[in-house]
């Protein structure tokens, strides 16, 4: 009897970890924090760049701009690198960066220079994930004028989560003309 009980909740386990890995990867606009659009980004980060020079956060704020929350050790955002260096050109109105909210910044610098497609930043402070209560990546938000407008949680892993993105990054030019 006891094997059985034994073998039941190692299976539950099992299945219960599989089902809430698939629906964290499985990636969609961020519709968990509703408090967050049209609110300001926050402000009072320590950006560094790659090189390690203090850049103004004000380069977050001008224009339309999508901030993509990644780190150098995470398989999905290495992936979701890859991913975005074919969407990037579809978007002349919008600017990426990368923003490392967590780990030391010497350590991941040259990979992340290497790795993403747009400009990355070090968050030394982990200002905007402790305000904005992001607590993994990657995370991209979309900003104009640094207003928040929209997000969206996870990596592009498959072909139909990749279309999806594509078509919420394309509607985001709908949405201003309405």
């Amino acid at each position: 009897m006891f094997f059985f009980v034994v073998v039941f909740c190692a299976g539950f386990w099992f299945f219960k970890y599989r089902i809430e890995r698939s629906h964290a990867e499985q990636p969609q606009p961020d519709e968990s924090n509703k408090s967050l659009i049209n609110t300001p980004f926050p402000l009072g980060a320590q950006l560094v760049d790659t090189d390690g020079a203090n850049v103004d956060e004000q380069i977050l704020r001008k224009g339309r701009v999508i901030v993509v929350f990644i780190t150098t050790d995470c398989d999905a955002c290495l992936a979701e690198g890859k991913f975005l260096q074919t969407v990037i050109g579809r978007r002349r109105d919008v600017t990426f960066y990368g923003l490392v909210p967590f780990g030391a910044r010497p350590d991941s610098s040259n990979n992340a220079a290497k790795t993403f497609p747009f400009r990355v930043f070090y968050d030394e402070a982990n200002s905007f994930v402790m305000t904005m209560g992001i607590n993994r990546v990657p995370v991209k938000v979309f900003l104009e004028d640094g207003i928040i407008k929209k997000g969206w949680i996870g990596a592009a892993l498959t072909e139909k989560a990749r279309t999806s993105f594509v078509e919420w990054l394309d509607g985001l030019n709908q949405e201003q003309e309405q």
